[in-house]
């Protein structure tokens, strides 16, 4: 095992380790590949940063050097941030010259790590994982230009990259991009191996002749839009609809959150919560699952969320925008229910007509559906394989076009 801390001025190493260079380690996604790395049987270090969202007292259960603090959103304030944590990595060159692999996640770190590798003359293959399309890479204007033009510097050196939807694929990467080289899609899924202990069926409630049904909204809690919708929905169907909201409202604020939801009995928000192990509890307390986001232009059509993954796996109908990569998916596989514009007007009138019998096939039909659509058990382990095998660029890995048949690319 490798041995890492902030003090050290050399890491301890054993050979054949990757070095995963991430930007949060308390961010439950980073959690979640490092720990299906490891649970695959790779060494892994990480090079990581800090943001004071939630979960600040978290300290990595792996081996980890820390680089410092940055902010959400901020893309070229935080490319500055990033590109002064060089000097701490330099502390740790001879780390980074006898790695086997490089991963890291996001264009900033990406370029982070390209340049560190550069400095400290690391020979290992370097692998991109993507799992937002930050809005300012599609913007038309000068920035959006820049960061294109830095992506695709990006792209021409990676061996492989990772994408969480494969809609950025064949509407980001391909058309706008031109990437032409391999990648691997690595749905937002959690380790079957983190969940198989959490049963897949959560108790529900359906007790009122005409029954109160209460809409979830988990996670990032950072859309604005949404939350017009979900609170015009609650004011629109009080005796009906409830909005049941837990996690970090990171860019929203917890003040604006408040202010919304104060005076407003059918609106509730508790706060974080720990993934996977209270999971159960708040799916528990929802019939429907809010799997919509516009905050983030493109990034929020072609996004697949955590929380589609994570309420399928317990059964619960996710709601989604039917031109959204989101909504394909859930009218595809019949997860939910695919909504069009208006929202409110279309979401209240199913709502409104549901019938306990309807509501209990379609949660018996998710119920029943296989577990491998929700949790990883296999993928990454192929990907740690290939990874370790050095089979980067030998074509064994899916390319773009193959790896997913609900996906349809947009005209641009």
């Amino acid at each position: 095992m490798l041995i890492a801390n902030k003090s050290t001025d050399e890491t301890q190493l054993q050979p054949g380790y990757t070095i995963y260079v991430t930007p949060d380690c308390t961010d439950s996604a980073v959690q979640k590949r490092a720990h299906g790395f490891l649970d695959a049987g790779m060494n892994l270090i990480s090079f990581s940063f800090r943001r004071a969202r939630y979960n600040v007292e978290f300290v990595p259960d792996w081996p980890n050097v820390e680089l410092g603090i940055t902010t959400e959103r901020r893309l070229i304030k935080r490319i500055i941030i990033v590109l002064r944590s060089l000097w701490v990595i330099y502390g740790y060159r001879r780390t980074w010259r006898e790695a086997d692999l490089l991963y890291a996640r996001n264009l900033d770190l990406a370029l982070l790590a390209l340049i560190a590798k550069a400095m400290t003359g690391c020979p290992a293959p370097f692998v991109y994982e993507v799992l937002d399309v930050h809005p300012a890479t599609t913007e038309p204007g000068v920035r959006g230009i820049l960061l294109r033009w830095l992506e695709r510097r990006v792209l021409a050196r990676c061996q492989l990259l990772v994408v969480s939807s494969p809609a950025f694929l064949l509407n980001y990467f391909h058309p706008t991009q031109g990437y032409q080289g391999e990648s691997f899609l690595m749905e937002n899924k959690w380790p079957s191996a983190r969940m198989s202990a959490l049963k897949r069926k959560v108790p529900y409630e359906l007790t009122a002749q005409e029954p109160i049904w209460t809409i979830g909204w988990f996670g990032n809690i950072r859309c604005q839009k949404s939350l017009e919708i979900l609170t015009e929905l609650a004011d629109t169907f009080p005796e009906r609809v409830q909005i049941y909201i837990r996690g970090c409202a990171s860019l929203l604020g917890d003040q604006q959150l408040m202010d919304v939801i104060r005076g407003r009995n059918n609106m509730m928000f508790e706060g974080e919560y720990c993934a996977p192990g209270d999971l159960p509890t708040i799916y528990s307390k929802i019939h429907f699952n809010w799997c919509v986001d516009f905050c983030e232009g493109d990034n929020s059509r072609w996004l697949l969320p955590n929380r589609l993954y994570e309420g399928g796996y317990f059964g619960i109908p996710a709601l989604a925008i039917g031109n959204h990569e989101t909504g394909r998916i859930v009218r595809n596989r019949e997860l939910g229910i695919s909504l069009e514009t208006p929202v409110v007007e279309q979401l209240g009138e199913v709502i409104s007509k549901m019938t306990h019998a309807e509501y209990e096939q379609l949660r018996s039909r998710i119920e029943s559906l296989p577990a491998s659509l929700f949790v990883d058990t296999g993928d990454l382990a192929q990907l740690s394989r290939s990874l370790s095998k050095g089979d980067l660029g030998s074509g064994t890995l899916r390319r773009g076009e193959q790896i997913h048949p609900d996906t349809a690319r947009e005209g641009r």
